[in-house]
C-alpha cells in the first residue's frame, strides 16, 4: 500500500505542477497595474504569458479524468483491503482532484477579474465563462486519448487541430466534450463561491456574481 501511495504521489505531483503553472501566471501577470502602459517588449511579454497560461490551463481540470487510475488500481491490486481503499487511496485522489480543479478556478477567475478591471462587457465575460469549459474539454480530450502535452501545441499544432476537427463526427468525442464541459462549468461556479469568501482581494470583482 505504501508503494502504491508513493507511486501516486510522483505522477500526481507532476500533474499538479503542470496544473499550477497557469495559476501562477494569472496571479503574477493578470494585474492591470502591470500593463498601464504598453510598449513592444510588454506586448511580447503579455502575448507570451497569455499563450503559456491558456495552453497549460487544461492541465488543471485534466486531473479529474485521472479517476480512471483509481478504478484501475482498485482492480489491479486485489489485495487492497476496503479500509486501505476508503481511508488512504480514495482520500489521496480526492485531495488531488480538489487541488487540480482549485488551481483552475483561481486561475480562470483571476483572468475574468483582469477583464473586469479593463471594463469588458458583461456579455463577453459570460461568453468566456461558457465557451472556456468547451475549449478546456477539447484540450483534456486530446491529452487523455491522444497523449498530447501542452507544449506540443507549438510544435505539432497542425496534427492537433486536424485530429480535433476529424473527431467532430465522433459521437464519443461530442459526448465527452458536453459532459466534461458541464462538469467544469458547474465545479467552477461552486468553487468560485467558496473561494470568494476566502480570497476576498483575489475575487474582489466590480461586477456582481461573475
Amino acid at each position: 500500500m505504501i508503494n502504491l501511495f508513493s507511486m501516486n504521489l510522483r505522477w500526481m505531483g507532476w500533474n499538479l505542477f503542470l496544473a499550477i503553472i497557469p495559476m501562477v501566471i494569472s496571479l503574477f501577470f493578470f494585474r492591470k497595474s502591470l500593463w498601464n502602459s504598453f510598449n513592444a517588449v510588454k506586448i511580447i511579454l503579455f502575448i507570451s504569458a497569455f499563450s503559456i497560461f491558456y495552453f497549460f490551463l487544461p492541465n488543471a481540470p485534466y486531473v479529474l479524468t485521472d479517476i480512471i487510475h483509481l478504478i484501475n488500481q482498485i482492480k489491479r491490486y486485489p489485495n487492497l483491503s476496503y479500509n486501505q481503499i476508503i481511508i488512504i487511496l480514495i482520500p489521496q485522489y480526492i485531495i488531488f482532484f480538489f487541488l487540480g480543479i482549485s488551481f483552475y478556478v483561481i486561475a480562470f477567475q483571476r483572468f475574468l477579474h483582469f477583464l473586469i478591471e479593463y471594463d469588458w462587457n458583461i456579455v463577453i465575460i459570460w461568453a468566456f465563462k461558457v465557451i472556456n469549459p468547451v475549449i478546456m474539454s477539447i484540450g483534456i480530450y486530446l491529452g487523455r486519448f491522444y497523449n498530447f502535452n501542452s507544449w506540443e501545441i507549438f510544435s505539432d499544432y497542425e496534427n492537433i487541430i486536424g485530429l480535433a476537427l476529424n473527431d467532430l463526427s465522433n459521437y464519443y468525442f461530442l459526448f465527452f466534450i458536453i459532459i466534461t464541459s458541464l462538469i467544469i462549468f458547474v465545479l467552477f461556479e461552486i468553487l468560485s463561491i467558496y473561494y470568494k469568501t476566502i480570497f476576498k482581494n483575489l475575487f474582489n470583482l466590480n461586477k456582481s456574481d461573475i
